[in-house]
């Protein structure tokens, strides 16, 4: 038995008793489940798969989707449950919450029931290698459910999508065409890191569930957006870097048309990649192939690596929407909930295909422009500032919490050279409604092999800076929040944690 069957025997085998136990739960209680899921894209397909289950099984349930789970937030979960004694489910988040959801829901005046799905570390661990994890397991069944728990990464094997994925095909096997929605989630946490863009651990196994059941088609193509206008698509690419030719729209659609493609829809518009047959597919990747290998002397088989991907495509969506393929299905979830319209995200998870979907359309083009302001901004203003070993920004007015943690991703992931690889970014955005900065920390997969591990990073700097907010995520992602007056100590305690974790003396 490979370790993945292994893993998976034991998470079913602990679904199957929480399974159990949530259902007489339910039967004692005689009351509806509420579930609390975070604003991405994650947290929105997580809370999407409990609810189309919980519909299934005429469950009732309301989700409230949240931009973080902070220690005030759980205090105001508590406040508006207590008469009710709803059943609480913490999706896409919780674990790194867990000490403080026992403390607040288990109380002398009663216990709130409640259960975790989620992926992240769990509070107070800073590597999968851990051995308190186990003393967590062991002490929080069976209403603790964490894949590393299991021996698996949960920043890159599954996301909190998957996780809520497996306990609804416990709850029901015809759940099973959930599995799309999981991928959407493991997705939005870009979590297809494997070779070709390709799914590993136990998000391979819910991707065997999809194409057995026939609702998702894995095919070779190019890695650019398949509805965005081609030029478009490929100067803004985030993995292809074309000199002279990314981020120039006109320069590329001259490009495109000196290799004798059409370049015109029939409605007078550009094609997009969905568009071209595969001889023109053919025509476009090898002369991207060529112009790379002679501007920066990269090796094809190199550039092929980058170019020709796994791409998903979900059988029963309309060909050439954003619901057809899996990145572009993440991609308008994460707009939904980073324009503070999670439940239009959810709705649309859960199968409408109509007013939500035409509604979310409208928002997804205005997060579209937000993020390529924002980046303009950073770069026109030169707004990174630097540190010995970590790097950082402020959204100042033009960069609002929500979309602060997807903007460091971009960072780290863009090839336009605005940040240094091998320092941690972290993103500071001013809170609305308290005076507090949102911080996002995102750090590259090559400093993460050296050892930097954000989760850890931002908890020890809080205990540096003398500071009693919740914070952690994955070694690569996450985040917190600081008051505005301890800021300044809190990144230099980040830039000597990171020093430390790199081996510096």
């Amino acid at each position: 038995m490979n370790s993945i069957n292994r893993s998976l025997k034991l998470l079913n085998s602990d679904l199957s008793e929480t399974k159990k136990w949530f259902l007489e739960c339910l039967q004692e209680l005689g009351t509806s489940v509420h579930i609390y899921t975070h604003l991405d894209a994650d947290g929105l397909s997580s809370g999407a798969i409990l609810g189309k289950a919980f519909y299934r099984e005429n469950i009732p349930f309301q989700i409230s989707v949240l931009r973080q789970l902070e220690r005030e937030e759980i205090v105001k979960i508590v406040n508006e449950t207590q008469d009710t004694k709803s059943f609480l489910i913490f999706s896409d988040f919780g674990s790194g919450q867990y000490l403080e959801l026992i403390q607040k829901l288990n109380t002398k005046d009663g216990n709130n029931p409640f259960l975790i799905l989620d992926h992240h570390l769990p509070q107070n661990i800073s590597t999968k290698d851990d051995e308190n994890i186990k003393e967590i397991y062991i002490n929080s069944r069976p209403w603790h459910i964490n894949p590393y728990f299991y021996d698996v990464d949960g920043s890159r094997e599954i996301s909190g999508a998957g996780v809520c994925y497996f306990f609804a095909k416990m709850l029901n096997e015809k759940n099973i065409d959930l599995s799309t929605i999981a991928l959407v989630g493991a997705t939005g946490d870009i979590q297809s890191q494997g070779p070709n863009n390709s799914f590993i651990g136990l998000n391979s196994t819910i991707l065997e569930h999809a194409i057995t059941k026939d609702l998702v088609e894995v095919i070779n193509d190019l890695n650019f957006s398949p509805i965005k206008p081609l030029n478009e698509a490929i100067s803004y690419s985030s993995d292809i870097h074309l000199p002279g030719l990314s981020e120039n729209t006109s320069k590329m659609l001259k490009f495109l048309q000196s290799l004798g493609i059409l370049m015109e829809n029939s409605e007078g518009g550009i094609r997009t990649l969905n568009d071209l047959n595969q001889d023109e597919k053919q025509k476009v990747s090898s002369a991207i192939i060529e112009y790379i290998s002679l501007k920066l002397d990269i090796e094809p088989s190199e550039i092929i690596k980058k170019l020709i991907i796994n791409r998903y495509i979900l059988k029963n969506e309309l060909v050439g929407s954003e619901l057809h393929d899996l990145k572009e299905f993440s991609y308008l979830l994460n707009s939904c909930g980073r324009s503070n319209n999670g439940s239009l995200g959810i709705a649309i998870a859960m199968g409408d295909r109509r007013m939500a979907y035409n509604k979310a359309k409208d928002h997804l083009i205005n997060y579209r422009k937000s993020l390529v302001q924002s980046l303009s901004w950073l770069q026109e203003k030169n707004k990174i500032q630097y540190k010995d070993y970590i790097q950082f920004f402020f959204g100042e007015n033009i960069i609002p919490e929500n979309i602060i943690g997807t903007i460091a991703s971009m960072l780290i992931f863009s090839k336009s050279g605005d940040i240094d690889l091998s320092k941690p970014v972290f993103g500071c955005a001013k809170r609305k409604d308290e005076e507090v900065y949102k911080i996002s920390g995102r750090a590259h997969e090559s400093i993460v092999k050296k050892g930097v591990n954000l989760s850890e990073a931002i908890r020890e700097a809080l205990e540096l800076s003398n500071l009693k907010a919740l914070g952690g995520g994955h070694p690569p992602a996450a985040g917190t929040k600081v008051p505005i007056d301890k800021i300044d100590i809190f990144l230099e305690n980040c830039n000597i944690v990171i020093k430390k974790q790199l081996g510096i003396k």
